[in-house]
C-alpha cells in the first residue's frame, strides 16, 4: 500500500486512475458512426446555440419536429446539448469535425458515471476494495458500456440522477447544505436531459425525510424537513422553468413537450397503447429487451437487498422506491422497448442503484468466507455480463435491425405523418422471441464477420443500388464497430492501430495503481 497517503487522499487517487481506466476502455471502443437520428437531432441544437444562439434545428432530420413557428426543433431536452457545448468549441478551435468531438461527451460522461459509483460506495461506509469492484462490475458488467458509446441521451441523465441521489445521500449523513443544492441542481439538469428523471423525486424526498433524525419531536422534525423542501424547491424552480419555457418557445404551450403533439397527429397514445403486463414482462423476462439478460450481474441485487436493507435502511427503501417508478411508469409506454437500440435503454438510470447494494456482499461474504458455493455462482455471473457487453461494442447495434428485414424478411411497422418524425420498429412479438434475440444474434454476427473481415475491401454503391443492396454495403455490416477499425479498411490509415497501444498502455498503468491504492 503507498505511504504517506491519508484514506481522503488514497480514495481521491483511485477515483482519478478508475476514470482515467475507464475512460481508455471507453475511448478504444468507440465507433466511427455516430450519426443516427437522434443524435445528430442533439447535435444540432448544440451547433445552433453556438453559431446562431438559437434552438432551431435545420429541416430534414427524421427525428425533428415542426414548431409553431413553422421551423424545425429538436424532440429531445437541452440538456445534453448543453453540456456538449463545450466539446463544439474544442471542436472549432482545433479545426476538426466538432461533432466527433461531440460524440466525446456520452463515453466522458459514462466514465464520470463509474467514478461516481466507486465514490457512492464510499459515501455509503464500505471498503475501497469493494467499492472499485462495483465501479467496474457497473462500468463493463452491464449495458453502461454499449450505451457510453451509443448516441442517446441516457448517459446524461443517469449521471445527474445517480449524484442527485447521491448528494441527497451526502446531505441526511452530513447535513450540510451545499450538498442539498447540489442534489437539487442535479435533478433539475436531468429533467431537462429527459423530463421522466422527475420520477426520482419520490426517493429524494424519503431520503431527506430520514435525514431529519430522530432527535427531534415529530412538529420540529416536520419544520426541519418543511424547510428542506423549500431550499430544494428554489433551487429546482428554474429548471423547471427551463423546461416550461422551451416548451412555449417551441409549440405555444408550456405544456407540449412535443410527443403530445406527434401523438395526436399520428393517432398514438403512448400510455395507453400496450398493456402494462407487457411492457413489464417485457423489462423483465423476455429474450429481446430483459433487463437481467443485457446485466446479468443484476440478479446479484436479490441476494443482496435484504443485507444492505438492514444496514442501510433508508437508502435501500429510496433505490427500491425510485427502480420501481422507473420500471411501472415506462412499462405503460407503447414503445418500452426503445429500438432502435441496444438492451432496454429506457432502464439505464436505475442501473447504478441495482449495482451499488452488491457491495455488501463484497465487503461481509467475497472478502471474508472462502466459501467456493458463494464465490463460483458469482464469478461466472460477472464472466458472462462482461462476455455480454464484449459482445455488445463488437458490432454495431443497427447492425441486428437490419438483419431481420434483409435476412429474415421482418416486415416492421412504419408510423409517418407530415411534420413529426417517422416511427418505423419491429413488431412486438419480436422482443419475445428467442430465435430473434439480439444477444444470439450479435454472437452470430461476431463470428461472421470475423472469418469475413480479412477479406473485406469497402466499394462504394452504384448509383443503381436498390436500397437492400446500399445497406448490405454500410461498413459496419461487414467490420467490428470499432473507430481504428473503421479507419484502417475505409482510410487505409494505420494511425488507429498506433494510438491503440498508447490507450490500452495508460489503461494498464492507471489499472494497476487503482488496485494498489485499493487495497485494504
Amino acid at each position: 500500500m503507498p505511504k504517506g497517503f491519508s484514506e481522503k487522499e488514497k480514495i481521491k487517487v483511485t477515483a482519478i486512475y478508475l476514470f482515467i481506466f475507464v475512460i481508455c476502455i471507453y475511448f478504444v471502443s468507440l465507433s466511427s458512426f455516430p450519426t443516427i437520428d437522434q443524435f445528430v437531432s442533439r447535435y444540432e441544437v448544440t451547433k445552433s446555440i453556438v453559431e446562431r444562439f438559437d434552438l432551431s434545428v435545420p429541416e430534414g432530420n427524421q427525428s425533428n419536429i415542426k414548431g409553431l413557428d413553422g421551423r424545425s426543433y429538436s424532440l429531445y431536452g437541452l440538456g445534453w446539448p448543453i453540456l456538449a457545448v463545450p466539446l463544439y468549441f474544442i471542436g472549432k478551435i482545433f479545426g476538426r469535425d466538432t461533432m466527433n468531438h461531440v460524440y466525446l461527451l456520452n463515453p466522458l460522461v459514462g466514465a464520470v458515471t463509474v467514478t461516481v459509483v466507486f465514490l457512492f460506495s464510499i459515501a455509503l461506509g464500505y471498503s475501497r476494495r469493494s467499492s472499485l469492484v462495483v465501479a467496474i462490475f457497473y462500468g463493463f458488467g452491464t449495458f453502461a458500456w454499449p450505451l457510453a458509446k451509443h448516441p442517446f441521451d441516457h448517459i446524461v441523465e443517469t449521471l445527474f440522477v445517480l449524484l442527485s441521489v447521491y448528494f441527497m445521500y451526502l446531505h441526511t449523513s452530513k447535513n450540510t447544505i451545499i450538498y442539498l443544492l447540489l442534489s437539487a441542481f442535479c435533478i433539475g439538469f436531468s429533467i431537462n436531459t429527459r423530463l421522466v428523471s422527475v420520477l426520482v423525486l419520490p426517493a429524494l424526498l424519503v431520503m431527506m425525510g430520514a435525514g431529519c433524525g430522530v432527535k427531534y419531536s415529530f412538529e420540529d422534525n416536520s419544520k426541519i424537513f418543511l424547510r428542506k423542501m423549500a431550499i430544494f424547491t428554489l433551487v429546482l424552480l428554474p429548471f423547471a422553468g427551463l423546461v416550461l419555457w422551451y416548451n412555449y418557445y417551441r409549440f405555444g404551450s408550456i405544456y407540449e413537450t412535443g410527443f403530445q403533439l406527434l401523438a395526436a397527429k399520428t393517432g398514438l397514445d403512448f400510455f395507453s397503447g400496450t398493456i402494462f403486463l407487457t411492457g413489464l414482462k417485457g423489462f423483465l423476462t423476455s429474450p429481446g429487451k430483459g433487463f437481467f439478460y443485457y446485466s446479468p450481474i443484476s440478479i446479484i441485487f436479490f441476494f443482496t437487498i435484504v443485507p444492505f436493507y438492514k444496514k442501510h435502511r433508508w437508502s435501500a427503501i429510496s433505490f427500491i422506491l425510485f427502480i420501481l417508478s422507473y420500471l411501472l411508469f415506462l412499462s405503460r409506454n407503447v414503445y418500452w422497448h426503445g429500438d432502435w437500440a441496444w438492451g432496454p435503454r429506457y432502464l439505464l438510470a436505475i442501473t447504478p442503484f441495482v449495482i451499488l447494494p452488491i457491495t455488501e456482499l463484497l465487503d461481509s461474504v467475497c472478502w471474508r468466507k472462502k466459501t467456493s458455493f458463494i464465490h463460483i455462482p458469482v464469478y461466472v455471473v460477472i464472466i458472462l455480463s462482461i462476455l455480454i457487453q464484449t459482445m455488445a461494442i463488437s458490432v454495431h447495434f443497427v447492425n441486428y435491425f437490419y438483419r431481420l428485414q434483409i435476412d429474415q424478411n421482418i416486415q416492421f411497422t412504419i408510423v409517418k405523418e407530415e411534420g413529426v418524425p417517422e416511427i418505423y420498429e419491429p413488431p412486438p412479438e419480436t422482443h419475445f422471441d428467442w430465435t430473434k434475440s439480439p444477444i444470439l444474434m450479435q454472437w452470430k454476427d461476431i463470428k461472421r464477420i470475423g472469418t469475413e473481415i480479412i477479406k473485406y475491401r469497402y466499394v462504394e454503391p452504384s448509383q443503381n443500388a436498390t436500397l437492400s443492396e446500399r445497406i448490405e454495403d454500410y461498413p459496419f455490416m461487414h467490420l467490428f464497430d470499432f473507430w481504428w477499425i473503421y479507419s484502417y479498411y475505409m482510410n487505409n490509415s494505420y494511425v488507429g492501430f498506433m494510438a491503440l497501444p498508447g490507450f490500452l498502455m495508460v489503461a494498464g498503468i492507471c489499472g494497476f495503481q487503482m488496485v494498489k491504492f485499493s487495497r485494504i
